[in-house]
């Protein structure tokens, strides 16, 4: 069984830090946001979307690893079934907060634009597909923000819970011949 401090500080680092982990995605949503806001379009756009994402997706891995490395050091008797429990739990509150903001940005901050997305593809579907198909995407669009929710939790911490199976096999690191003695004859 895990000491009751280990325990205790996991939560606490992996509540503060799952915030942070989730604003990193929230800022990149609303960037996208002001690039649509001012028109931004073409090569150019499309390139400063890539160098974020990029940005978006090292930065998360970098928070991550240097949090797990910062708890081990504080808890040097924590191992790494320790540290991955810490990167679940961090996996699991960025995800959720990221999830509520997205949810929030479709239904109370942006909900203009995701209506005008909507109709645009209401529109674009009509051409094609049968009248009682087009139906049951509209009821289908009604309830997006719920689809959203869920499938943006399960999407963040499943990468998540990934990144910290592959991030704590290394920390705390283990040397193989640490216990390892030359019998002297």
């Amino acid at each position: 069984m895990e000491p009751n401090n280990i325990r205790i500080s996991r939560w606490n680092e992996a509540s503060r830090q799952g915030l942070l982990l989730g604003l990193i995605p929230a800022a990149y949503l609303y960037i996208g946001h002001i690039q649509v806001a001012i028109g931004a379009t073409g090569f150019f756009s499309s390139l400063i979307g890539i160098i974020l994402w990029v940005a978006k997706f090292v930065g998360c891995i970098m928070i991550m690893k240097h949090v797990m490395k910062k708890f081990e050091s504080a808890h040097p008797s924590a191992t790494n079934s320790d540290i991955f429990k810490l990167g679940v739990l961090m996996a699991m509150f960025s995800a959720l907060f990221f999830s509520v903001i997205t949810v929030a940005d479709q239904v109370y901050i942006f909900p203009e634009y995701y209506q005008s997305v909507y109709a645009m593809t209401l529109q674009e579907y009509a051409k094609v597909w049968p009248a009682d198909k087009v139906d049951e995407l509209k009821k289908l669009l009604l309830d997006a923000p719920k689809i959203s929710f869920v499938g943006t939790f399960i999407y963040c911490f499943i990468y998540g819970t990934i990144l910290s199976f592959i991030l704590s096999r290394n920390i705390p690191s283990s040397d193989p011949f640490n216990n390892y003695k030359i019998d002297e004859q």
